[in-house]
């Protein structure tokens, strides 16, 4: 159960959910960048959801391996 808990803490798409995306979306408001179509929250959610699936199935953040 532990050891369960302990892989989903660690994975690469709750780490890109839980700390990218907030991140992304600061960077973005400081850098004063808007999207007619969306939100800088939405956009970040997007390019970091996908960031962090893609690692996730990869198996590695890296992308050379």
């Amino acid at each position: 159960m532990i050891e369960k808990f302990a892989k989903l803490l660690f994975a690469p798409l709750t780490f890109a959910l839980a700390f990218l995306v907030p991140l992304m979306a600061q960077i973005l408001d400081a850098l004063a960048v808007s999207f007619a179509l969306a939100s800088n929250l939405t956009v970040a959610f997007f390019v970091a959801g996908a960031w962090g699936l893609m690692a996730q199935l990869r198996g590695s953040w890296i992308w050379l391996k």
